[in-house]
């Protein structure tokens, strides 16, 4: 035993100078699987002294008797002879652990020897990495999709004109009533077709635009031409609450022409994940206000829907990108992230409020001082 003693002590010499260097813990154990020896500059990560466990078993360290928790697997498998590398999360942090036999000079097994290298900042980089990069492919995914509806717009856009003068042809030539009538509705239908046109259009092309003065009632009216008959086909009502007399915001319009139809869709997914259905609490409400505070005056556009509600556990990665809420922006993670963006983007605010009956997300968009 006393041989023992000695091959653990000279370890723990030569570890210690080395772990204490960097983000690491070094440990043996004897047979028992009690702690012999705890050194390295990453027991400060978790609150610990150098030493601070020796005495005390891995059971006892880890709370857990389970033979098929990692850690404690990994012990018992070195203690028959196995060398075990395995990464694992303990106490907030991530670790590429090594644990294998420790053998006195004889070759006996006498204990177990580990090391844990704290990577957690390396992983948490090389998952930020691959967001952006999946970020990025959505975006250039977005890009192609606002060049699509530009050139399809721009196709469309013909064949309506067309449509639409002939309509008037026939309101101008016809002399029975219903044939004028039924040209007016052609007309009226075709000028509408022409709406969405013109909308999908500067939506496309959103990128390259300026900030400009606009009214908060064209902003949602936009909006809902583009989207507002996809609402209506699952029984989804909308009901819009803009006053006559807000002041005009200044912002680029498309940006947050976008943020509402992000806002939308999750409410629309929200409502639809609770609703299968008909509903009559199947209704997302639109409503705008106006704010002034000390540091200035802003429009406050407001999206409310009683969908499935946001679960507190998940409330403050609500706008984190690549967040999937259950019920909510079900897609890429993206959505509310991205109207962030675009709402910082316009010197905006997007915060939101939920409770367990509904969800209001809020747009603050500034107004033009002067």
């Amino acid at each position: 035993m006393a041989s023992d003693r000695g091959d653990l002590d000279e370890l723990n010499a030569q570890a210690f100078a080395v772990a204490m260097q960097l983000p690491a813990v070094v440990w043996t154990t004897d047979r028992d699987l009690k702690f012999t020896s705890s050194v390295g500059g990453g027991l400060a990560a978790l609150g610990l002294a150098q030493n601070e466990v020796v005495g005390m078993s891995v059971f006892e360290y880890f709370r857990s008797e389970d033979p098929d928790f990692e850690p404690i697997r990994a012990h018992v498998r070195a203690l028959d002879g196995e060398s075990v590398k395995y990464e694992t999360q303990w106490a907030g942090r991530r670790y590429e652990t090594h644990t294998e036999p420790f053998r006195s000079e004889a070759g006996e097994i006498i204990g177990t020897l580990g090391i844990a290298l704290d990577v957690t900042e390396r992983k948490n980089a090389e998952g930020l990495r691959l967001q952006l990069q999946v970020k990025l492919r959505d975006q250039q995914k977005l890009e192609a999709i606002g060049q699509l509806a530009g050139g399809v717009a721009h196709e469309i856009n013909n064949p309506i004109q067309s449509i639409m003068n002939f309509a008037q042809l026939m309101r101008s030539r016809a002399s029975e009533p219903s044939i004028r009538e039924y040209a007016e509705e052609i007309q009226h239908e075709a000028q509408r077709v022409a709406s969405i046109v013109r909308n999908l259009q500067t939506f496309a092309r959103q990128a390259d635009e300026m900030e400009v003065e606009v009214r908060v009632a064209e902003l949602v009216e936009r909006t809902m031409s583009l989207f507002g008959t996809v609402l209506g086909k699952e029984g989804i009502s909308v009901d819009v609450d803009v006053p006559e007399g807000l002041p005009v915001v200044w912002c680029r319009p498309q940006g947050v022409q976008q943020v509402l139809v992000n806002l939308l869709t999750n409410a629309r997914e929200a409502l639809n994940d609770r609703y299968p259905g008909e509903h009559a609490n199947k209704r997302i409400v639109i409503s705008a206000t106006r704010r002034d505070s000390a540091d200035g005056t802003r429009v406050r556009l407001s999206v409310e829907d009683h969908g499935t509600p946001i679960e507190d556990e998940a409330q403050d990665n609500v706008f984190e990108p690549f967040t999937t809420l259950k019920g909510r922006d079900q897609g890429s993670g993206l959505a509310l992230s991205i109207a962030r963006g675009i709402a910082r983007d316009n010197n905006a605010a997007l915060t939101f409020e939920a409770t367990a009956e509904h969800t209001v997300f809020h747009l603050d968009v500034p107004v033009e001082d002067g």
